[in-house]
């Protein structure tokens, strides 16, 4: 039986099935880690006090600043080619380089790939091939005392946050209304004027991104919902649910913004730190996300803003007969 053995091993590595490290020859107390298909040692490694067997490799994630982990991806190694985590009923194995399943008929308990062992179970490790492998020839058997860890399951909450980082949110530009320059070179406002104040509708759009990892993906949809306009006065700020109107001439010298996009200055900046107020605009935004999983959900609203400095000039009026 030994010589059967032996010729079979004989035959399938002189036709180059079986891509598996040759059995090294170490005397007791040597033992076999792992069999391959047919039964047949590949790899014998050295015993050493409380070995119990193959450790199960750790779970494929990766710690990441401020504590959790990275979402799971499964890749074949050097290429980096990413694959499915999950094979049928198979896991990807990060560290061993295959997937792997218990045996569905777990071998007789005297059988050389228990060696000798009564606990844990017998599993198979097939390698990534593409579909290009002959059947039978592109794996191996192991013993391991507890099932090798999985991929860890990837979280599309983590996903949408990446896709998030990935988009460029814009900030308002500052359209006002009244605008001038004074004599001294300062743009200027008009005190009790209703001052408009708009963004190029541009930057006030809803905007998408998408991460995918280990078969899931998660798209995040950042939405403008409103334009706000902090005066500089000291006053609150004051928001539309829009981008504003922009002026037109037709629109008339003292009118309120159609869009509710205003704010009527009370008093001139002529005490005000170099004579000018600094207002700041802002866009603020709500934040959802969806998933390959159903899984839905929201994240932290955003605020993009751009400041601008002008005076706020009173207005003298002159009667000329």
């Amino acid at each position: 039986m030994r010589r059967v053995v032996l010729a079979l091993a004989g035959a399938l590595l002189g036709v180059g099935a079986l891509l598996v490290s040759s059995p090294t020859a170490v005397a007791d107390p040597a033992t076999c880690q792992q069999y391959d298909s047919h039964g047949i040692c590949v790899v014998e490694v050295d015993r050493v006090e409380g070995d119990v067997g193959m450790a199960p490799p750790p779970g494929a994630t990766t710690p990441v600043a401020g504590g959790g982990t990275s979402p799971a991806v499964c890749s074949v190694s050097p290429s980096g080619t990413v694959i499915p985590c999950q094979d049928g009923q198979s896991w990807w194995s990060q560290d061993m380089q295959c997937y792997v399943q218990a045996l569905a008929q777990q071998p007789p308990k005297d059988s050389p790939v228990w060696g000798g062992r009564t606990g844990g179970a017998i599993y198979s490790c097939l390698f990534y091939t593409g579909g290009g492998a002959f059947p039978g020839t592109n794996g191996f058997t192991f013993w391991s005392a507890t099932p090798p860890a999985a991929p860890a399951a990837v979280d599309p909450a983590v996903l949408a946050q990446q896709a998030l980082s990935t988009l460029t949110v814009p900030s308002p530009t500052t359209g006002r209304y009244p605008a001038g320059i004074l004599q001294e070179g300062q743009p200027f406002t008009v005190v009790n004027a209703y001052t408009w104040f708009w963004t190029d509708p541009g930057s006030f759009r809803a905007l998408t991104a998408r991460a995918d990892a280990g078969g899931v993906w998660a798209q995040v949809t950042v939405t403008p919902t409103a334009l706000s306009f902090t005066p500089g006065d000291g006053a609150a700020t004051v928001s539309c649910p829009g981008p504003g109107a922009a002026w037109q001439p037709g629109d008339g010298v003292w009118a309120a913004s159609p869009a509710g996009c205003d704010y009527r200055y009370p008093h001139s900046s002529i005490r005000q730190p170099d004579g000018q107020v600094t207002a700041m605009y802002g866009i603020q935004w709500s934040v959802t996300w969806t998933s390959s999983t159903g899984a839905t959900g929201t994240l932290p609203n955003l605020t993009t803003t751009s400041n601008e400095t002008f005076a706020v000039a009173e207005v003298q009026s002159v009667v000329i007969r």
